[in-house]
């Protein structure tokens, strides 16, 4: 079944509420007040009864200028409207300033209803009917169906319900997938047993009973108890109906008219809008740059300030880019339209459109700032989603996020991210997405200039350890994560990880050992520092399964004339790390170096020549594998091993026996079973 919505509009007194009930015989004026008054203060519903499997709800909105802001609570989303002028007075100002609301939220088509027409004769409908086509001329009622009739005589009702059927049934059909459900509340109340209620027009998506929503701009969650369309029990409703949904969870307390029912996850909370400003063409007020305003979208009515990024005021009939920045928190869509009133008085102004629903704070006269807000405007959704994830930074977002930004479904974005994947534009960066893996939980694609930016902080990462650690084979990788995740602000260590991933995978940095390096560094010793090497690798060979402390290794390193190596500096020259002897320049006695030892035994380390047991005990690569060689011949002929026995087999002392074994039991070749090491496999 189809779901219409139909809005009327028009000035008070016209017959809006008279004409509902003519064409659906209910009444929707449904206060005490409103009928001692005789007009409509809060919104009404209906529904229009037909043979076409078309759900259309009407909805009455007040025609007297205090009551606006509940005008604009109704009038959003709906499919056509009936725009209201009586007969006997023609276009008043409230038929004016409704008008101009319903082309400022750009509704696609409606029909003129002429009311009334028992009150008057038939030249002076004529010209009534002239003064309507001249005013509607080049806007969306331009062509469009005018028809005179008389709820009172119930003149053209039945022929202008035919022609609303029509229309209706031409209508398209709107998005209906349950992650894209909103659903704008224009009434909170409470019903006896059940709890608390919440009534709206369903603008995109569908609810079920059972589901849990969440309510923005709070961001409290909530479970559907149950569901109605026209006061009947659903199991399911679909955009384009007026929907009533009971929730549980929630107090009534809780929220307000203006929140939006929501799939949990699907919208941002923001305190600024990227927006176009449209004024309209009649108005006389004038709006400077920081001016406070009314804004109103759906139902939900806020106070901002508006920023104009260029210039210092806007006109009538012009149109400006800008920042709207709120006193409480808004939640709402790139490509929503809202209107704006002056603060005081209250006057209507004009609108526009949300072009980012959660930018950045953006300063008057950048042409930056004023060129993206262009593109966001006019550009296509390609040029628009490459700007978003531009615009991401290094926060590293998950794809699903940035494309939820652009107001489309994963599905709906997939071929432009293809197009951007391929142009180049963008990079995926946990690889999930050409893999097309439905199990990962995040899909990070990265902007390529923030992929630039953020390879050159790792590069500049890497170029200062090496030039401070010129002997050393690299930078440890828990240690170059923080300082990257440092360096580009980044929010999340696991989105890190994956761009390190990406970084070694493209070549510019490698991994050996645990040590991330510059993919074109490489150690080359000066001659001191290979006289240092050839020093260090005599004295752990000599040493076989009793290796020195490290912090012991410079006392113990003597050459031939009983002085230690010479000291050396590095220095960066024309971009590239260089390396001078600094002995005869006064250097630091080599013993005092214990950073140079330690960086010297982990290139020893990657060259093979050294093993690390620990932080603080190294072993030559032959004495290691014969001690291995020992472990497993003992337990593939005993089976287990005691410390006692590997200490024997050894022959040496508990303590280097007991460092070994604990690296074996550490690299999982044994584990412990009592007081005995068995294999762990």
């Amino acid at each position: 079944m189809k779901n219409v919505i139909i809005g009327t509009a028009g000035h008070v007194d016209h017959g809006k509420t008279c004409l509902i009930k003519a064409l659906t015989r209910i009444d929707t004026d449904r206060l005490k007040e409103e009928k001692q008054r005789g007009i409509t203060i809060e919104l009404g519903f209906a529904s229009l009864p037909n043979d076409l499997d078309l759900d259309i709800g009407i909805i009455d909105v007040p025609g007297h200028e205090k009551f606006v802001r509940h005008m604009l609570a109704g009038i959003g989303g709906i499919d056509i409207v009936l725009l209201i002028i009586a007969a006997d007075e023609g276009i008043m100002p409230q038929t004016a300033e409704h008008f101009e609301i319903l082309k400022m939220l750009r509704i696609p088509r409606g029909i003129v209803a002429l009311t009334k027409t028992d009150l008057v004769d038939a030249d002076w409908l004529e010209l009534v009917r002239e003064d309507v086509e001249a005013y509607v001329r080049g806007t969306f009622l331009e062509g469009a169906p005018i028809v005179p009739i008389s709820s009172q005589t119930g003149e053209n009702i039945e022929e202008l319900r035919t022609l609303i059927l029509s229309m209706a049934a031409e209508c398209g059909d709107r998005r209906e997938k349950k992650e894209l459900l909103r659903l704008p509340a224009d009434r909170v109340f409470t019903v006896d047993g059940f709890g608390t209620v919440i009534t709206g027009t369903l603008m995109e998506g569908s609810v079920e009973k059972g589901d849990e929503v969440m309510i923005y701009p709070a961001g409290k969650k909530a479970r559907v108890r149950n569901v109605q369309i026209h006061g009947h029990d659903v199991g399911r409703a679909a955009a384009g109906s007026r929907t009533a949904i009971n929730l549980t969870g929630i107090k009534k307390e809780e929220l307000e008219r203006g929140d939006v029912i929501a799939y949990p996850g699907s919208l941002e909370a923001a305190q600024i809008l990227d927006v176009r400003i449209d004024l309209f063409q009649d108005t006389k007020r004038l709006l400077k740059s920081g001016s406070r305003l009314h804004f109103y979208y759906g139902a939900a009515e806020t106070l901002c300030k508006a920023v104009l990024l260029s210039g210092e005021t806007l006109g009538g009939g012009q149109s400006g880019y800008g920042q709207l920045r709120f006193e409480s928190e808004v939640a709402v869509k790139r490509g929503d339209r809202f209107i704006l009133r002056f603060y005081s008085p209250m006057e209507t102004i004009g609108g526009g459109i949300v072009l980012n629903a959660s930018p950045r704070k953006r300063k008057r006269f950048d042409e930056t700032a004023a060129e993206r807000l262009r593109i966001e405007d006019t550009g296509s959704c390609e040029q628009v989603l490459e700007l978003l994830f531009l615009e991401e930074g290094s926060r590293l977002a998950d794809a699903k996020k940035v494309v939820q930004k652009l107001g489309k479904t994963w599905e709906e974005a997939q071929p432009l991210l293809e197009a951007l994947l391929e142009k180049g534009a963008i990079f995926d960066i946990s690889g999930s997405f050409l893999r097309r893996d439905a199990a990962a939980s995040e899909e990070l694609l990265l902007h390529r200039d923030i992929a630039a930016w953020m390879e050159q902080k790792a590069q500049e990462i890497l170029d200062g350890f090496h030039l401070e650690n010129p002997v050393n084979p690299g930078m440890p990788k828990e240690a170059f994560r923080n300082r990257l995740k440092a360096a580009i602000s980044g929010d999340d260590m696991k989105k890190i990880e994956c761009f390190i991933d990406f970084l070694l995978e493209k070549g510019v940095i490698r991994e050996t050992g645990g040590m991330i390096a510059a993919a074109g560094f490489s150690v080359r010793y000066t001659q001191e520092q290979q006289r240092l090497a050839d020093l260090m690798e005599a004295l752990y060979r000599k040493a076989g399964f009793e290796p020195p402390e490290l912090d012991a290794v410079p006392s113990l390193i003597q050459d031939k004339t009983g002085k230690p190596p010479k000291q050396t500096a590095t220095f960066k020259q024309d971009g590239k790390l260089m390396q001078r002897d600094d002995g005869a320049a006064g250097g630091k006695p080599l013993q005092k170096d214990s950073r140079l030892i330690q960086q010297m035994a982990d290139s020893l380390c990657v060259s093979g020549t050294l093993k690390r047991i620990n932080y603080q005990y190294y072993m030559h690569r032959d004495a290691f594998a014969q001690a291995m060689d020992l472990l497993m011949a003992a337990l593939r002929e005993r089976g287990s091993i005691t410390l006692a026995d590997y200490r024997d087999l050894l022959g040496t002392s508990r303590k280097y026996a007991m460092l070994i074994l604990e690296y074996a039991d550490e690299d999982k070749i044994t584990k412990m079973d009592g007081d005995r090491r068995i294999p762990a496999k």
